[in-house]
């Protein structure tokens, strides 16, 4: 399951995810493959537990957070989890020729309960440039084919963390930057790998 609210992010919001993106995209350029204190462990192409960034500041940290537990996404995500729970927040930017794909995935296959059908988690994924076809466009599988996504600046798509999905390499000129929020029905990134979100998002922001 998929769906576009177009034109949902704040202009300051997305003037500041812009331009801070690109920030994080930069500073961690040189310690990818590095062991990071929390998320994944590691610094890798992408930023996950983006608004707990060891190598930001803690006003930095603090900022992009308010972004993640705004009352505004708030009522967004209490449209698919009537109490949801934080997980993880992402930063990927797909710069102009980098070698940086994503494989067909779902988001649940790598969490912690990936055996467990009951989970719900839903992934918005703040839009923050045009999608095109040359920039790495989003591939979504919908109930009985694949659906080809061009979401435009200021868009957010919700996908829910069972749907298939990839995008390909950034072919153009330009950066193409998204900040990706997760949420869930429960709390469960306590004890998983170095450390995710596991507290109730109340909104309020």
């Amino acid at each position: 399951m998929y769906k576009i609210f177009e034109q949902a992010i704040p202009a300051d919001t997305l003037s500041y995810l812009q331009d801070y993106t690109l920030f994080v995209k930069e500073l961690t350029e040189f310690y990818q493959g590095q062991p990071k204190s929390n998320g994944s462990g590691k610094y890798w192409q992408g930023v996950d537990m983006a608004s707990s960034l060891p190598l930001a500041t803690d006003i930095q940290n603090q900022q992009l957070f308010e972004v993640y537990t705004s009352d505004w996404m708030f009522k967004l995500v209490t449209q698919f989890i009537p109490k949801p729970y934080l997980y993880n927040d992402q930063i990927v930017v797909k710069m102009p020729g980098e070698e940086f794909e994503f494989q067909s995935h779902t988001d649940n296959q790598f969490g912690p309960l990936k055996e467990d059908n009951t989970l719900v988690t839903q992934n918005f994924m703040m839009i923050l440039d045009d999608f095109t076809q040359e920039n790495g466009a989003l591939k979504v599988r919908g109930t009985t084919k694949w659906h080809e996504l061009l979401p435009k600046t200021g868009d957010i798509v919700m996908i829910e963390g069972n749907t298939p999905h990839y995008s390909g390499q950034n072919k153009s000129n330009k950066p193409r930057r998204v900040y990706l929020c997760h949420y869930a029905d429960r709390p469960m990134g306590k004890d998983f790998q170095a450390g995710f979100y596991y507290q109730a998002f109340n909104g309020g922001s």
